[in-house]
C-alpha cells in the first residue's frame, strides 16, 4: 500500500505481488506433501554409486567434514577401525581422503541414511556439524538404532549441551570450554 500511495509502485504491480504471495501460500503445503512422497535417504557413495550394503561393523561414523570434521578425520586415519564420513555438501566431499574413509553424500538426519551407514553396528558416532537441531535429530536417531553406541557431539552453548545430552549423546564438547581448558593448561605451564 505504501509503495502505491508514494507512487513508487503501480497498482497493477501490487496486485501481481499479492497474487504471487497467495499462490505461494496455497502451493507450499502441496509441495511439502509431494516431497514427503519422494523416496527418502537416497544415499550415494564416493563415486555417486548407490550404497547397497552398510559397513560390516565396529566402524566409526563421522557426520560432517567441515572445519571441525576434517581435523577429526585426519586424526582418525591412524585408527584401526574403518571410518565412514557422512557429508551433505558435495564441494566438501571432494576433500575427504578416500583412502582412509568411505563417504556417503547425504544428510545424516534424513530417513534411512544412518541405517545405510551401518549405525546399528558402529562403535562410535561423532557429530561434528554446527547446527544443534540437526545434530540433535541425528543423535536421537542413532541412539534409537544403537543403544550402546558411543556418541560424541559438538555444541556452542550450555543449552546446546543439555539438548544433545537429553537426546542421548554420551559426550558433548563445547568449543568455548575446550578453548578455556587449553588456555589454562598453557598458562599453568603445562605443555602438550
Amino acid at each position: 500500500m505504501l509503495g502505491v500511495s508514494l507512487g513508487l509502485l503501480p497498482s497493477a504491480a501490487r496486485d501481481l505481488i499479492l497474487a504471487a504471495a497467495i499462490l505461494s501460500i496455497l502451493l507450499n503445503p502441496l509441495l511439502f506433501i509431494a516431497l514427503d512422497r519422494l523416496p527418502q535417504g537416497r544415499v550415494r557413495a564416493q563415486q555417486g554409486e548407490p550404497v547397497t550394503a552398510p559397513p560390516a561393523g565396529n566402524h566409526i561414523v563421522l557426520v560432517g567434514h567441515g572445519r571441525v570434521g576434517r581435523h577429526i578425520a585426519a586424526a582418525l586415519k591412524s585408527e584401526s577401525q574403518p571410518l565412514l564420513v557422512i557429508e551433505s555438501r558435495r564441494e566438501i566431499v571432494d576433500e575427504v581422503d578416500r583412502k582412509s574413509a568411505t563417504v556417503l553424500v547425504d544428510n545424516a538426519a534424513a530417513p534411512g541414511v544412518l541405517e545405510a551407514a551401518g549405525i546399528g553396528k558402529a562403535s562410535r558416532l561423532i557429530v561434528a556439524i554446527p547446527n544443534v537441531f540437526e545434530a540433535g535429530q541425528i543423535v536421537r536417531l542413532a541412539r534409537t538404532a544403537n543403544a550402546g553406541l558411543s556418541i560424541i557431539a559438538r555444541a556452542h552453548s550450555d543449552a546446546d549441551v543439555e539438548h544433545l545430552e537429553r537426546l542421548g549423546a554420551s559426550h558433548v564438547v563445547m568449543g568455548e570450554r575446550e578453548t578455556a581448558r587449553r588456555m589454562i593448561e598453557l598458562a599453568s605451564g603445562e605443555t602438550g
